[in-house]
């Protein structure tokens, strides 16, 4: 009896043992992440790591002009290596409302990448800025392991330029003299134009620029253009020309503030640009120049004017020179006889007056 309880008790020991082992078996078996849901990622551009040596690529072809096509790629990623079935995958414009188009995947196995191209007619597209967005498995047919990291916006935004002259201005000053402004320094204005549109500016009748200087300031007469024609009359500046798609003009001239012009005023200048934006043959659109220093747009540029310093005073001691103990021997000495020398000299005079 006893030798039977002992058999049976080796074999309980041996079956624990066993259902221990399975059971760590299973634990293991559970974190495998071969044996896992599937978990489908969209991983930033460049991103490395993918199946055989694979690198993400999210992208654009750049910016256009309206009407032109636009290529999107786009990379995703199954991290897990459980298989997923089939899910779509969807391009968007600035938010989800705006879609670009949807394509469908039939399924990603475990551990495995595919890259999809789409591409995007902008005719009719706002011009301007946009974000460009992917996002996979957006009717959610596949349980996931994640389901927050299935969309990625873009790094780089895309620009859909008009199929017209599109402006931007801008405008600093400054002091020939350096440092802070005073009365009768001469001020040297920069203006940059810049045609970021798809159609030319065109040298249309009227000034394509005009800038009325404010009080304080005199125009020099002192002038240039990178191209056109630049003229000073007055306190007026004038440009007339045109700009090419993508091209720039840089404008230079100077100033001069007034001699009267008191402390602490504050003088703002800003110039415009105006220009045809509809083809028509006259100038219907207008563009204030900004300063580029100044977190605002469209924001005149301003300098004050400071007090003319006044020229500066001695102050502390001012040490004499001073004389060794010798030379104040040979001062006296050369004294001395110069004392003797006149007194001998008035002697004679009157002795010869005797």
């Amino acid at each position: 009896m006893i030798d039977r309880l002992r058999v049976v008790g080796r074999w309980g020991i041996a079956l624990s043992v066993a259902l221990v082992v399975a059971l760590v078996s299973w634990t293991a078996s559970a974190d495998d992440p071969c044996t896992k849901r599937p978990d489908l990622w969209l991983p930033p551009d460049g991103t490395p790591g993918l199946a055989n040596g694979g690198i993400s690529v999210q992208e654009t072809s750049g910016d256009v002009c309206q009407g032109d096509i636009v290529t999107i790629t786009v990379t995703i990623d199954n991290l897990s290596c459980g298989d997923a079935g089939p899910f779509d995958v969807r391009v968007y414009y600035d938010d989800l409302s705006h879609i670009i188009g949807t394509q469908h995947v039939d399924g990603l196995l475990g551990c495995e990448f595919t890259v999809l191209t789409f591409t995007w007619d902008t005719g009719g597209a706002p011009t301007g800025e946009h974000e460009i967005l992917a996002c996979a498995d957006t009717g959610n047919d596949v349980v996931e392991l994640n389901e927050g990291n299935n969309c990625l916006t873009i790094d780089t935004s895309l620009i859909v330029s008009p199929n017209a002259p599109l402006i931007e201005a801008t405008k600093t000053d400054v002091d020939s003299n350096g440092g802070t402004v005073q009365p009768g320094d001469e001020i040297r204005y920069e203006i940059v134009i810049r045609n970021f549109g798809c159609a030319d500016l065109v040298d249309n009748p009227g000034h394509e620029f005009t800038d009325t200087l404010p009080a304080g300031l005199t125009a020099t007469g002192f002038a240039t253009a990178s191209s056109g024609t630049i003229t000073v009359v007055g306190d007026e500046i004038f440009w007339d020309g045109g700009i090419p798609a993508g091209g720039e003009v840089i404008l230079v001239f100077r100033t001069q503030v007034d001699a009267d012009v008191e402390e602490l005023t504050e003088i703002c200048n800003q110039g415009f640009v105006e220009w045809d934006s509809n083809g028509d043959g006259t100038n219907d659109s207008v563009e204030p120049t900004d300063d580029p220093d100044t977190p605002g747009d469209d924001d005149p540029s301003c300098f004050t004017v400071e007090s003319t310093p006044e020229p500066p005073m001695l102050t502390g001691t001012v040490d004499a020179p001073t004389l060794s103990e010798w030379g104040m021997i040979l001062l006296s000495t050369l004294l001395a006889l110069a004392f003797l020398w006149k007194v001998s000299a008035r002697r004679v005079v009157v002795t010869r007056r005797g």
